[in-house]
């Protein structure tokens, strides 16, 4: 290519970043139709900063269509918020609403206007600035309400069925529906996380619980999304729900049934595992169909993702199962020495695009974490200085895992791990993680979150 080539091809590149830049510009703050006006930008705007992520809120009028812009420069305005690298944009725009696929650790001003019948975009509003930043570095501590007639114990589990999606990432969730279980029987559910009510449960219901899992077979529906949930636990008892906040009895504890520890939900049904290498799978928790596992040791943890399921257990055991748990194949990890694994975790090396590297993490005593980046083909192994077992894995914008001392790990490339010195979650048994934080359930009966 000769260098006349070269700078007609920059000049042209140039050009389209021009024409693009200017179409973006009249689309946000052009009138779009004759009879339409521009009207007053909402006010009381608040922003909150997630894990690439944040959150707005404002007020406003129902008959005003709000638009958003947002960029990663302080001088943002009407003028240059276009031509802004990393400018984003959104429009009918309702509180509280979630901007998802931002950096960390990188301040964004953004403002808002409003409109009518596709006029105009009026004055600006206030200018705020937030700076995501990664989930996993702070921490609070919930309590849970005591369900009637059962006494507070260990949180075994918890669950996110997604209920919305973010509109310029459909594989990020905005909102879900939060469930967990615990020994005593006790289920507890929360539109966000933080704020928790005790679920209704069977009469004289008081049997262990142990795993729980969920999914909307409607995600981002006005009206009935299509909830299912499913829980497990002591010998092979099962509760079912429509809305994690009203249980029936599914299967009664039976002595014939092995304990299942772990379940996780596929895209319309559910695998759970337990004792003596049970796996039993179920589209609703009422009828379930028992797997041959190929093994009798205990398995502890399932996991769902990129249309793999993997379950692991007692004595260094990992399966693999490539057609949503019907059959099972035994995968041989190394170094693994009879390590009682934990935890299963997977999450995209970069983010959350199928291009990104797919990685699944297993991990258990010792402070052993398994690592694959090619679907379970081969593997790689090490042990963490200073972890205890692992219990839990997971992923936002990085890595983080958990053992059972309630120390966190976190990693940028789930290889090289670094202990989070000034955070200890007491009696850590689990981790939820989800797509703007993590939840870890305790044995004293609590939930620790962090967003």
């Amino acid at each position: 290519m000769t260098s006349i080539q070269i700078g007609d091809l920059i000049l042209r590149k140039i050009r389209g970043f021009a024409l693009a830049a200017i179409a973006a510009f009249a689309l946000g703050l052009v009138a779009c139709g004759d009879n339409g006006s521009s009207a007053a930008p909402p006010t009381q705007l608040s922003a909150q900063a997630g894990d690439s992520r944040l959150t707005l809120r404002f007020s406003g009028s129902s008959d005003i269509e709000y638009w958003l812009f947002a960029a990663p420069r302080a001088d943002i305005d009407s003028s240059n918020w276009s031509l802004t690298p990393g400018a984003r944009s959104a429009t009918k725009v309702s509180s509280p609403f979630v901007l998802c696929g931002l950096d960390n650790d990188i301040t964004y001003w953004l403002f808002m206007n409003g409109r009518k019948n596709g006029g105009p975009g009026g004055a600006p509003s206030e200018k705020l600035a937030v700076q995501p930043r990664p989930a996993g570095t702070t921490w609070d501590k919930l309590s849970l309400p005591t369900s009637a007639g059962l006494l507070p114990s260990a949180v075994e589990s918890i669950a996110m069925a997604r209920l919305s999606t973010c509109p310029s990432r459909s594989t990020l969730a905005t909102e879900g529906r939060f469930v967990s279980v615990s020994a005593s029987g006790a289920i507890h559910y929360s539109a966000d996380a933080r704020t928790w009510s005790s679920a209704t449960l069977p009469a004289n219901w008081t049997s262990p619980l142990y795993a729980v899992a969920g999914f909307a077979s409607s995600v981002n529906t006005t009206g009935d999304p299509g909830l299912v949930f499913v829980a497990t636990g002591a010998m092979g008892a099962s509760l079912s729900s429509k809305d994690g906040i009203n249980w029936t009895l599914a299967q009664a504890p039976s002595a014939s049934t092995p304990v299942l520890r772990a379940i996780a939900a596929l895209s319309s049904s559910f695998v759970a595992v337990g004792e003596k290498g049970a796996i039993r799978s179920s589209s609703d928790g009422l009828s379930w169909t028992d797997r041959s596992s190929g093994t009798a040791q205990d398995l502890h943890a399932i996991l769902v993702g990129n249309n793999r399921v993997f379950a692991a257990g007692n004595a260094g055991t990992l399966l693999l199962s490539n057609d949503s748990g019907a059959s099972w194949a035994s995968v041989s990890l190394p170094e693994v020495r009879d390590a009682q694994l934990r935890a299963i975790g997977h999450g995209y090396l970069r983010g959350s695009a199928s291009t990104d590297l797919d990685r699944f993490l297993v991990g258990g005593s010792g402070g052993y974490v398994a690592l694959t980046s090619d679907g379970g083909s081969t593997w790689s192994a090490q042990r963490i200085p200073g972890a205890s077992t692992i219990v839990g894995i997971g992923r936002t914008s990085r890595y983080l895992l958990i053992d059972d001392l309630g120390q966190v790990f976190t990693s940028t490339d789930a290889a090289s791990w670094s202990l989070q010195t000034s955070i200890r979650l007491d009696q850590a048994k689990n981790l939820l993680s989800f797509d703007w934080g993590y939840l870890v359930g305790s044995a004293s009966g609590q939930i620790f979150s962090s967003f």
